[in-house]
């Protein structure tokens, strides 16, 4: 559906959603067995608020993909 010619279109607001990066804390990692996972919070914010939108964490030694670990074996004999 087209407008008449010489009206002007109508424009929406832009909204502007963040997604931003809490504080990270240092925690546990089960995987290799040290503190050296780093677990963030990540918030939405939009013009209604924040919200908290969840949780992203990384090992240093676990995710490393420069050095990644060799594969484990289990000796059976």
């Amino acid at each position: 559906m087209s407008r008449p010619p010489g009206t002007a279109a109508s424009h929406r607001p832009w909204t502007a959603f963040v997604l931003h990066a809490a504080t990270p804390e240092a925690s546990w990692c089960a995987v290799c067995k040290a503190w050296t996972c780093l677990t963030v919070g990540l918030l939405l914010l939009t013009p209604d608020g924040i919200s908290t939108v969840g949780t992203r964490t990384w090992c240093e030694i676990c995710d490393d993909t420069d050095h990644p670990l060799p594969p484990r074996r289990i000796d059976r004999g």
